[in-house]
């Protein structure tokens, strides 16, 4: 849930961009389209967005012109370039090791991450990082309950599995 002071900066934004005026919402509520709840359904009001998706309408009123006070020039534009992309091939090979160490299938390690990604994405591949990152802590804490150890890296559970005889 946004907090007031991050609705004022989305409703400064979009008008400095030149995106909303008294008269004229068409644009702002297509560029508002855009974006989905966790529900699937499209958001209609900037409430109802979440922090990545703020992050990437600050972006596109940059493009527009706005820019973030106390900020560098494209700050937004620059962040949100920074963090998109897919995720490392280490990422996606720990998500496989873990999967393995789990007793997963493809199948089920799928499902996985369509829960984690609200659907969007059913493969290792096309995780972007943060994904990747969120995905890897949730499976160390399942692995750390199924083995009844608290590991904090993946280095732990190879030397967990080695001691155990399983590798």
């Amino acid at each position: 849930m946004l907090n007031s002071s991050q609705i004022k900066l989305i409703q400064t934004a979009v008008r400095a961009a030149g995106l909303r005026s008294k008269d004229q919402d068409g644009r702002y509520r297509l560029l508002l389209a855009q974006y989905k709840k966790p529900n699937g359904q499209l958001v209609s009001s900037c409430k109802e967005l979440n922090n990545s998706q703020i992050e990437d309408l600050l972006a596109i009123c940059e493009a527009y012109g706005w820019q973030m006070p106390g900020k560098s020039k494209g700050y937004y534009q620059t962040k949100r370039a920074l963090n998109t992309g897919y995720a490392s091939f280490a990422q996606q090979a720990a998500i496989g090791h873990l999967a393995g160490d789990l007793g997963w299938n493809e199948y089920q390690l799928g499902g996985m991450l369509k829960r984690m990604t609200g659907g969007d994405v059913s493969n290792v591949a096309e995780l972007g990082p943060n994904q990747a990152y969120k995905v890897i802590e949730a499976m160390k804490k399942m692995f750390s309950r199924q083995v009844g150890k608290q590991y904090n890296n993946m280095q732990q559970i190879k030397e967990g599995m080695k001691n155990n005889g399983k590798r």
